[in-house]
């Protein structure tokens, strides 16, 4: 794995817990290596972010996020590219071999907004989620879909510090045949004043 964004080598880190059957089919390792180059998968992203005096993280209402195939010394790579009001920002480069960068991605800004929104440790965040996707299961199955639905601070012993957030609920859904197009994931606090909502929605391929 070359030139990642440094963002989101926490979640590739080791998992303090045994792998569970949702880190083992959508976490796993070279998912997109039999991709050729030029395939673009393509996710229309929307995010509504608590208001905080001092936060750093862009409150961005609508956007797309990318995930490009692109050519490369070693044959071919993967590039995120994100692109909001006409204008597009490489994000990185992954080895093939990688982890599905989309998930990381967003994995990673649900942690940078909950730590900017709560003042929390990202890293005790970050740990917490990781947990959570160690311990789940495939979810529920209706037709060829499967949705999970996480709660990674139900039950933790700092969730009264966390404001909203310690009723932060974390959704994906899949089709397990193509662990590599995770079709939708979603981020949510409950309420409306203070509410932090982040969603990806698979829109297809470019």
């Amino acid at each position: 794995m070359t030139r990642n964004w440094i963002l989101l080598l926490p979640f590739l880190l080791p998992i303090p817990a045994a792998a569970g059957a949702l880190t083992d089919l959508l976490m796993a390792p070279h998912l997109f290596e039999a991709e050729p180059a030029g395939v673009a998968v393509a996710y229309a992203e929307e995010r509504s972010v608590p208001e905080r005096e001092g936060m750093t993280v862009a409150d961005v209402t609508a956007g797309e996020l990318r995930l490009e195939v692109v050519p490369s010394e070693e044959g071919h790579e993967l590039r995120l590219v994100r692109e909001v009001g006409g204008a597009a920002k490489p994000l990185g480069t992954f080895g093939v071999e990688a982890a599905n960068p989309v998930l990381l991605y967003f994995l990673e800004t649900t942690v940078r907004v909950m730590a900017e929104a709560t003042g929390g440790n990202p890293y005790y965040i970050r740990n917490r989620i990781r947990e959570a996707l160690a311990a789940a299961g495939l979810g529920e199955q209706e037709g060829t879909v499967r949705e999970v639905l996480l709660a990674p601070f139900a039950a933790d012993a700092n969730r009264a510090r966390m404001g909203v957030f310690g009723d932060l609920s974390i959704r994906l859904r899949f089709d397990p045949e193509a662990p590599a197009r995770i079709l939708e994931l979603s981020a949510d606090t409950p309420g409306e004043d203070g509410r932090y909502h982040e969603k990806m929605v698979l829109v297809g391929e470019k």
